[in-house]
């Protein structure tokens, strides 16, 4: 379940996360956590499409004799009523999206977040955002201008993978992950004494709210 990724334990690790980073550097972390980035409604209509094109076979080859009005109506009830519940299968609209699409679209979801949360904000161009994208099984990093500058070519992008393989394990295992970022990016950009704390610390959810 969504809920259970983001439990007591991940919301103490991801608030141990923050913390590390910010005291080891001069980069400010948001956490977004997102259900979805994008509803998949195609997943809905293949899989209504399928059954119903399936239940219109039925009624017609079967040895049992359908009255027209079932076969005109009740293929498509059972299509409808099968697309409906794929919202209820995420885990199927992951699979029915090739990894290239969903890759796009959780980028394109963390870089208008990026604006939305106004990472972009901070003195010093030092915000991180850490998206996670709980149905795609994804995590994207958007960093601010100067940050990216000071970071070595590929980090960001060996970054975001190894927080994406753990996302299986659950929240507290992604928070881990970016605790262990620490050290990287106090090297890439060092904690100075007048570091100001100039975004918020919470994690922004959605995940207590059906979409």
């Amino acid at each position: 379940m969504a809920t259970q990724f983001l439990d007591d334990e991940a919301r103490a690790a991801f608030k141990r996360a923050v913390e590390a980073v910010e005291n080891a550097s001069a980069v400010e972390v948001v956490v977004a956590v997102r259900r979805r980035s994008a509803a998949y409604r195609h997943a809905n209509v293949v899989v209504g499409a399928v059954v119903a094109f399936a239940g219109l076979a039925t009624t017609l080859f079967s040895s049992h004799t359908f009255e027209l009005i079932s076969i005109l109506v009740d293929p498509f009830v059972v299509g409808l009523l099968a697309g409906a519940t794929v919202e209820l299968l995420p885990a199927l609209k992951r699979v029915l999206t090739s990894r290239t699409t969903r890759h796009a679209i959780v980028t394109r979801a963390a870089r208008a977040t990026f604006v939305e949360r106004g990472v972009h904000n901070t003195t010093g161009r030092s915000g991180l955002l850490v998206y996670i994208s709980w149905l795609e099984q994804q995590v994207a990093l958007v960093a601010d201008s100067r940050l990216a500058r000071v970071l070595p070519d590929g980090d960001l992008a060996r970054a975001e993978a190894e927080l994406t393989a753990a996302m299986p394990a659950g929240g507290a295992a992604v928070a881990r992950t970016v605790e262990a970022l620490a050290g990287a990016l106090a090297q890439a950009m060092p904690h100075r004494d007048d570091d100001v704390n100039e975004l918020p610390d919470a994690i922004d959810s959605d995940l207590e709210r059906r979409k």
